[in-house]
């Protein structure tokens, strides 16, 4: 399987990883930080555990202190059974709800095809890892980096932030540098979606001050704080679109279709999606129609039966 590789910094690689899947390169991704304390952020899924240990091999790599997962989904976690297996030293770090699942993997596997379908078949099996290994992120501590609770693209999920570098997972959505000539940026706000905890989670996030985002989707993105604004303000842009097209009456695919076209008519971070083309366009309408499913979702919860 294969990877590509990018330097950010003397101490920070971001990984590629490319599963065989259309329209799926340079989106999944895994973080290397090398220093007196070596860490992975994420670890992709397994069909492409072989590549990262390649990246791995290429930089030297051969100690890791922590495996740091900002959530257990598979396209970030689906590998750690198979990292945890090559570094039996290393700890793996996640959210306490999260680690039933990473040592019985048998449930998360079938919500992951429930959610995904084929694409889960070809994110491959999740091999289980002993509970010995797992450490809540809750109670994590680390001298060189501190784990943040950001629930909202999942209820488990975390942050890492070292005194240069935030990792935030999908806890800021997706962001695209250079699509089709334009930054690009989406919410990751699959059902079940709180859009007062996603916003509470970017704010924390924001009091950090953070110079360099390292998104799990995809790149890295200096002026952090910026960025982690604007995300803020597309959330509140599709809340709004979504509140005033359910307004209307529109239900099920209807609804769902109008919000995405008004989306598409007012949302400037996501205009690159109208250029897309072949796979790449079906994954990120995929994504996307998620992603407006679990507005609908959390502003349905908000309405009441004689509203």
């Amino acid at each position: 399987m294969e990877h590509t590789l990018y330097k950010v910094a003397d101490d920070l690689f971001l990984v590629a990883l490319n599963p065989p899947i259309p329209g799926y390169e340079s989106f999944l991704s895994a973080w290397i930080y090398v220093g007196e304390v070596t860490f992975l952020v994420d670890t992709g899924p397994s069909v492409t555990a072989g590549a990262l240990v390649k990246a791995l091999d290429s930089l030297g790599v051969n100690r890791l202190d922590y495996i740091l997962l900002t959530h257990v989904h598979i396209d970030h976690a689906g590998a750690v059974g198979d990292l945890a297996v090559l570094f039996p030293e290393t700890q793996v770090v996640c959210h306490s709800r999260g680690i039933p699942h990473l040592v019985d993997p048998h449930h998360l596997e079938i919500c992951s095809e429930k959610v995904l379908g084929e694409t889960a078949r070809h994110y491959g099996p999740v091999r289980p890892v002993s509970e010995g290994r797992l450490l809540p992120a809750e109670t994590f501590m680390s001298n060189a980096v501190m784990s943040v609770p950001t629930p909202g693209h999942a209820s488990h999920h975390m942050s890492y932030h070292t005194d240069r570098y935030l990792f935030t997972g999908e806890a800021a959505g997706a962001c695209f540098a250079g699509v089709l000539g334009m930054s690009y940026m989406r919410p990751s706000t699959p059902p079940p979606f709180y859009f007062d905890i996603s916003v509470q989670s970017l704010e924390n996030l924001m009091e950090l001050e953070p110079d360099r985002l390292c998104y799990g989707h995809f790149g890295s993105f200096e002026f952090g704080g910026r960025v982690l604004w604007q995300h803020r303000e597309q959330l509140r842009l599709w809340a709004s679109i979504v509140a005033s097209e359910m307004s209307r009456g529109l239900v099920g695919m209807d609804l769902e279709l109008n919000i995405l076209k008004t989306i598409l008519e007012n949302d400037p971070l996501i205009l690159p999606f109208l250029d897309m083309e072949g796979p790449l366009r079906l994954r990120e309408l995929f994504f996307i129609q998620n992603s407006i499913k679990g507005f609908i979702g959390n502003a349905s919860r908000h309405v009441g039966p004689l509203s």
